[in-house]
C-alpha cells in the first residue's frame, strides 16, 4: 500500500510506528458528515416531490426519475472506486467527489426542467458512489485495529441520521423557504467536509492489477439504463416500447458472456453458492424492492392521497426512522436468543404485513395512527435488514468479503431502484383504469400490495437456512 498523510504526491509509508499520524477521530468525522451528506440527500427529497412537480409542471409521479437516476449511477459508478484509487489516491478522488457531489447539488437547487434535475441527480449518483466507499476505505487502512471499531462506529453513527432526519427536513424547508433548499443545504456541509478532508486525509494508491474492465462495465450501465426507459415508457404510456427489448437483451446477454470470461468478474455471482449469502442475497433484495420504495411512495400518498403537508409526511417517516435507530441496538440480543433463522423467517413475515398494512392508510386513521403504524413497520425492517446484513459473512473466506460486499451492494441498491420505477407505474396504471386523473389512495394501495407480494416471495429464501446458521455471529452457539 502506498499511502501520503500530508504532501501531494504519494510516497512508500515507512514501517512500524514511524508512520505519519492522522487525526483518525477527525477523519471518521469528515467521513461520516459526507455519509450523512449522501444519505440525507436520499430521503430529503421525498416530501418535496409534489411541490417540484408543480413548478417543473410535470406529474408528481414522474419525478421519480430523479430517485432512480441517482441510483442507477451510483449503482454503476461503484466498480471504478478500486482504479481510480490506484491511478490518483483516496485524497484526490475524496476531494473530487465531494466537490461534484456540491456541485451537482447547485445545479439540482438551479434546475428549471424536468431533464435538467434528472442529468444533476445523475451526477449526485455518481460522485456519491466514490465518496463514501474512498472515505471508509481510508479509515480501514490507516485507523490502528484497537480503535477500528470506535473510528467505524463514529462514522455510521453520523451516517445513521441523514435518512431519519431527511423527511422532516424536507418537509420544513419546503414548507417555510422553497424545495431549493433541499438541495443548498447540501453545500455548507461539503465545505466542513473538504476543510475536514484538507487537515485529515490521507493519500493512499492500493495496489492492484491496473485493470479496469471497461466493456463489462459499458454492457451492465447499458442494460440497466434501458430498464429505467422501459419502466418509465411504461408508466407514461409511450408507444414502442419493443424497439428497447432486444438491445437490452442483447447488453445483458453480452455481459454474462463478459463476465464469464472476466477474472475476476465484476459481479461475482459464484458467490451464491453458499447458503448463507445466498439466503442474505435473495431475501435482503426481494424486501428492499419494497422498503426501498417506501420514502418515494409514502409521502406521494398522504401528501397528494390523504391532503397531508409536506412538514406531516416527513414527521411520519421520521417516526420510523427514530424506531429504526433504537432498533439497531437491539438486533444482537434478538439473535442471540432466536438465531438468525428463526428471526428472518417471522420477523421477515412481519415485513410484508407491515408493507400490506400501508395499503390501507386513510384519512380516518388520523396523523398519529399512521406514524404509530409506520413506526412498528421501522422496528421489524431494521431488525430484518441488521440480521440480512450480518448473515451475508458467517461463512464467506476473508479474501471472499470484498466482492460480497460490491455484490450486495449493487444489487440491493438496484432493488431499491427497481421499487421505485415499479410502484410509479403501479399507481399510474392503476388511476387510469379507474378513469381517475389523479391518484386516490387506494391507487397508492395497489403498489403497497404488490411491493408487499414481491417481499414475501423472500421468506423461502430464509426457511433454506440452517437452523445453526450463523450462530457464531450471534453468540446463540455459546
Amino acid at each position: 500500500m502506498i499511502r501520503d498523510t500530508g504532501g501531494s504526491s504519494a510516497r512508500q509509508a515507512p514501517p512500524g510506528p514511524a508512520a505519519p499520524a492522522v487525526s483518525h477521530r477527525l477523519l471518521s468525522t469528515t467521513v461520516g458528515l459526507a455519509f450523512f451528506m449522501e444519505q440525507l440527500d436520499s430521503t430529503i427529497i421525498a416530501p418535496a416531490i409534489p411541490d417540484i412537480a408543480t413548478q417543473l409542471g410535470v406529474a408528481p409521479l414522474g419525478l421519480n426519475l430523479t430517485m432512480t437516476v441517482y441510483l442507477l449511477c451510483s449503482v454503476v459508478f461503484i466498480p471504478t472506486g478500486d482504479w481510480l484509487i490506484a491511478r490518483f489516491g483516496t485524497r484526490t478522488v475524496f476531494q473530487f467527489a465531494l466537490a461534484l457531489f456540491a456541485l451537482s447539488s447547485a445545479l439540482c437547487a438551479l434546475s428549471v426542467s424536468l431533464p435538467m434535475l434528472v442529468a444533476a441527480r445523475a451526477i449526485q449518483g455518481a460522485s456519491a458512489a466514490l465518496m463514501v466507499p474512498v472515505g471508509r476505505t481510508s479509515i480501514v487502512h490507516v485507523t490502528p485495529k484497537p480503535q477500528l471499531v470506535s473510528a467505524l462506529a463514529w462514522m455510521v453513527t453520523l451516517a445513521m441520521a441523514g435518512p431519519m432526519l431527511g423527511p422532516p427536513l424536507g418537509g420544513f424547508l419546503t414548507t417555510w423557504l422553497s424545495w431549493h433548499w433541499i438541495f443548498l443545504i447540501n453545500l455548507p456541509i461539503a465545505l466542513l467536509c473538504f476543510v475536514g478532508s484538507l487537515r485529515s486525509f490521507p493519500q493512499i494508491r492500493q495496489p492492484n492489477d491496473g485493470r479496469f474492465d471497461a466493456l463489462s462495465w459499458l454492457l451492465l450501465g447499458g442494460t440497466l439504463a434501458i430498464v429505467i426507459v422501459l419502466l418509465e415508457g411504461l408508466r407514461g404510456g409511450h408507444g414502442n416500447l419493443s424497439m428497447w427489448v432486444l438491445p437490452m437483451l442483447a447488453l445483458g446477454v453480452g455481459y454474462a458472456w463478459r463476465s464469464r470470461r472476466a477474472r475476476p468478474p465484476m459481479l461475482d455471482f459464484s458467490l451464491l453458492r453458499v447458503p448463507t449469502f445466498a439466503a442474505s442475497f435473495w431475501s435482503g433484495s426481494l424486501l428492499r424492492v419494497g422498503y426501498g420504495a417506501l420514502p418515494f411512495l409514502l409521502p406521494l400518498m398522504l401528501q397528494l392521497g390523504l391532503g397531508y403537508t409536506p412538514l406531516q409526511s416527513g414527521l411520519v417517516l421520521l417516526a420510523g426512522g427514530v424506531v429504526s435507530m433504537f432498533t439497531k441496538t437491539q438486533t444482537t440480543p434478538m439473535l442471540r436468543r432466536w438465531g438468525f433463522r428463526r428471526l428472518m423467517v417471522v420477523n421477515g413475515a412481519l415485513c410484508v404485513a407491515g408493507l400490506a398494512m400501508c395499503a390501507f392508510f386513510r384519512a380516518d386513521w388520523g396523523l398519529g395512527g399512521i406514524a404509530l403504524a409506520v413506526s412498528v413497520t421501522g422496528f421489524v425492517r431494521a431488525a430484518q435488514f441488521n440480521a440480512v446484513t450480518g448473515i451475508a459473512y458467517a461463512e464467506l473466506p476473508a479474501h471472499r468479503i470484498g466482492a460480497a460486499t460490491t455484490l450486495n451492494t449493487m444489487v440491493w441498491q438496484l432493488a431499491i431502484m427497481v421499487g421505485i420505477s415499479l410502484s410509479s407505474v403501479v399507481v399510474t396504471l392503476s388511476a387510469q383504469s379507474g378513469g381517475r386523473a389523479e391518484a386516490a389512495p387506494a391507487d397508492y394501495g395497489m403498489a403497497f400490495l404488490l411491493l408487499a407480494v414481491i417481499g414475501a416471495l423472500a421468506i423461502p429464501a430464509c426457511l433454506r437456512l440452517r437452523d445453526d446458521a450463523g450462530d457464531q455471529l450471534s453468540g446463540r452457539a455459546s
